[in-house]
């Protein structure tokens, strides 16, 4: 086996290369300058509250109003203001059945499409796929709503522990 003379005086140039770089110990930070580096670090990497800008930022108030001019159906959270009232007004505490069921009569679906094989149902602009959530405001709550199964002609809406079937017209 030959070992090539520039092989050798290469592997010599870089070893000695090398030991200066670690002989002159000046990569050390010093205690204060470290600490220093550390809390900088910590306060960067800190934990931050972030507050959203709007209360719904997919259905700001300009475009609900603007939807509700149109006479269409808004899922906006928020339409302050815009002189809308709801005709049914609570009577009084109802359990989740009864609840869910006058939301679910109040919705109204815009479409049903089958992308990839899976159905999912829209309410204005919003797509939402089985097992997908819905968040609406009704009689002036906030609302999540689970959508268990997405049949053509129907959905089903879960609410808590209750489940309610529509029909999609």
């Amino acid at each position: 086996m030959k070992i090539n003379l520039t092989r050798i005086i290469l592997s010599a140039g870089l070893l000695l290369a090398g030991g200066s770089v670690f002989a002159t110990g000046e990569t050390v930070l010093s205690p204060v300058k470290r600490q220093q580096a550390l809390d900088r670090g910590k306060a960067l990497v800190a934990a931050r509250e972030i507050v959203p800008s709007a209360a719904n930022p997919f259905y700001p108030t300009a475009f609900a109003e603007a939807v509700a001019a149109m006479g269409r159906a808004s899922n906006a959270t928020g339409t302050e203001g815009s002189g809308e009232t709801n005709p049914r007004t609570a009577a009084g505490p109802r359990n989740d059945h009864e609840l869910l069921r006058a939301i679910a009569t109040s919705l109204k679906p815009s479409g049903y499409i089958v992308l990839g094989g899976q159905p999912s149902i829209s309410f204005g602009q919003k797509r939402v796929k089985a097992g997908g959530v819905l968040t609406i405001t009704f009689e002036g709550n906030q609302y999540t709503l689970e959508i268990v199964s997405i049949d053509r002609t129907n959905f089903t809406l879960r609410l808590n522990r209750e489940e309610f079937t529509r029909t999609l017209k």
